[in-house]
């Protein structure tokens, strides 16, 4: 990373940072360092947050073309809360069961709204982790099997209907387009793609997928991990 003036020195490094906020500043540090004149800068890209412009339109990254494009986060809550809200609108049969009486759940748009967004996080959680709701099934204890299976049927909102519309309209979820575009990522690197050398700096992920390109970087001959806050005593 010598400046010696050479506008192509740094133009073969890839260097993955946490978040397109820091993917920015990283960019724009080079720029000020680098030597007078015009130069290419490194490839920088963002860990943590998908980007679908970088992953079509990155180097070798042809698989991302493959892919059905994510869906924005304000077109998934308005397509999750009429669901959410017809769900909201029938008393889950084992409540009816339980109090053997007219049961009212409350229905109103803005508490469908509310429910969504917490849907949404626990899908993109799940999905991050690379598990799946199925999983669900068998976690409550007999003694709260009634009120679980409540739960799992507001669940049925993801684990059925959701998945039939997003095929429906094309679309994928973004947690699932950015474990594919790292999954891809990985593979890349794994084969040869990387033409100069490549750092992963800064990340303290722990998502599967997340790891899987950390120990990939952390193999390769001219791969490098720069680990933040790392104690080297514990």
């Amino acid at each position: 990373f010598s400046a010696d003036g050479d506008p192509l020195a740094l133009a073969g490094v890839t260097i993955y940072v946490p978040t397109r906020r820091a993917a920015r500043a990283l960019r724009a540090i080079f720029a000020d360092r680098a030597p007078a004149g015009a130069s290419i800068l490194p490839v920088v890209k963002p860990l943590g947050e998908f980007d679908e412009d970088e992953a079509v339109f990155g180097e070798d990254d042809s698989a991302a073309l493959e892919l059905a494009p994510p869906i924005s986060a304000l077109d998934r809550l308005l397509y999750l809360t009429p669901l959410v809200h017809a769900w909201k609108q029938r008393p889950p049969a084992p409540v009816a069961q339980l109090f053997q009486e007219p049961v009212l759940v409350p229905a109103s748009p803005a508490d469908a709204i509310w429910l969504s967004r917490d849907l949404a996080a626990l899908m993109d959680e799940i999905e991050t982790e690379g598990t799946s709701f199925a999983k669900l099934a068998g976690l409550a204890p007999d003694a709260l099997a009634a009120w679980w299976q409540t739960t799992l049927s507001f669940l049925e909102i993801v684990t059925d209907h959701w998945p039939k519309l997003l095929e429906s309209r094309g679309v994928t979820s973004e947690a699932a387009a950015k474990n594919a575009w790292l999954r891809s990522e990985t593979a890349r690197l794994l084969a040869g793609g990387a033409k100069g050398p490549v750092i992963v700096a800064g990340s303290t992920a722990t998502a599967p997928a997340t790891l899987d390109l950390m120990h990939a970087v952390a193999h390769l001959p001219n791969g490098a991990l720069v680990l933040p806050g790392l104690d080297r005593h514990i």
